[in-house]
């Protein structure tokens, strides 16, 4: 079980940015399409960080709990941000018709910020089938993500969450600053489609039935959690990694070594 940290000037500051977080996120939907968006590029990276094929599971004893193998590949990396070589991985499955996904978007934004080395998000499809537009958003998300614009439309999305019919989509695409044409030629490619039901499948064999869901170095958390759980979980996590550092791992394998003690080679 994760334990607690003893309190600290630095948590504190970072429970109140995240607290302002989730306040926010409720609100969202009331902001609008802005042109500011369009300069946003997705983060990239040099590439990705080792497997768990490429660790052993010596020091797997040294982390604790029951994880599961939330595995992600870089082909598509416009789906990733936060630290390059981070300690704490989230593999989030989410729905853009969600309200309580909306609100833990807002979260997870912030936490990023407090925590811009040690924590990466990963953003995972999950449209639920009664949320009728919750698969064409997702689809433009990714297609999006093809013109290195996949954060600005996922904010854009979770902004106007209540208005996702096929024609706002091609105006926030627009807004943006999408190539229209290539943006619609995307968003009907089968291969886009494909990826949103092979996302979904992979969060199905994970356990994930709901959104949000969301595995922290492979530890499932259902639903949104306070502020100061959240920092609570989150700070644990970086203990657990600077322990496995001590032991002798290399940073860029922690998650990689989170992974491995899940059962994944």
């Amino acid at each position: 079980m994760l334990t607690r940290p003893s309190p600290t000037s630095a948590n504190l500051t970072r429970r109140q940015i995240l607290a302002g977080g989730l306040a926010s996120g409720v609100a969202l939907a009331a902001v609008g399409c802005g042109r500011a968006r369009a300069g946003t590029d997705d983060p990239t990276y040099a590439g990705a960080l080792p497997g768990p094929d490429k660790v052993d599971g010596k020091l797997s004893r040294l982390i604790p709990g029951k994880r599961r193998a939330a595995l992600y590949t870089m082909d598509a990396p416009s789906a990733v941000k936060g630290g390059a070589v981070p300690l704490v991985t989230i593999v989030e499955f989410s729905d853009f018709q969600c309200p309580f996904c909306g609100t833990l978007a807002s979260a997870l934004g912030e936490l990023v910020s407090a925590y811009p080395d040690d924590v990466r998000i990963v953003f995972r499809q999950f449209p639920l089938g009664f949320h009728k537009q919750a698969e064409p958003a997702a689809r433009a998300v990714l297609a999006a993500g093809r013109q290195q614009r996949f954060w600005a439309m996922h904010d854009l999305l979770f902004a106007n969450r209540a208005r996702l019919s096929d024609e706002a989509l091609h105006e926030y695409a627009e807004s943006v600053g999408l190539d229209r044409r290539q943006f619609e030629a995307d968003l009907s490619d089968p291969a886009i489609a494909k990826r949103v039901k092979a996302e979904t499948d992979a969060g199905r064999t994970l356990g994930v039935s709901g959104t949000p869901s969301m595995f922290i170095n492979g530890f499932f958390v259902s639903g949104v959690l306070d502020p100061e759980k959240l920092t609570d979980v989150i700070d644990g996590e970086r203990r657990v990694a600077h322990a496995l550092i001590e032991a002798g791992s290399k940073r860029e394998e922690i998650y990689a070594r989170f992974m491995r003690a899940a059962g994944a080679k």
